[in-house]
């Protein structure tokens, strides 16, 4: 993949377009990247991922369920989710909007 620089609204209004709730934008060998963006009442469908992983809220609030246990994010809130952690987000009442990251899978 060459560089590339991606813009926030195009990456949300491709989700949009795309009727789902995520979006990768960036997937090579080393690294895949997206946009979350969960509405009020939108069930984070999640599981467990193979790999770490890092989460950015970009903006809202809301909570992030970690093996069990409720966190409350915002907007800046860094998230680190250790490979097999069971996460999903919930209770926002607006927009949440997050970034990921997510490390090599070999």
């Amino acid at each position: 993949m060459n560089s590339k620089v991606f813009e926030l609204n195009k990456l949300l209004s491709g989700l949009e377009d795309q009727g789902g709730y995520f979006i990768d934008f960036i997937s090579t060998r080393a690294i895949q990247a997206g946009i979350i963006r969960l509405h009020p009442g939108e069930k984070d469908t999640q599981e467990p991922h193979s790999v770490d992983e890092v989460y950015y809220v970009i903006e809202g609030n809301g909570i992030i369920k970690l093996d069990g246990k409720d966190h409350q994010i915002s907007q800046g809130t860094c998230i680190f989710v250790p490979a097999k952690a069971d996460h999903s987000f919930h209770g926002n009442k607006q927009d949440l909007v997050i970034f990921y990251t997510l490390g090599s899978r070999s």
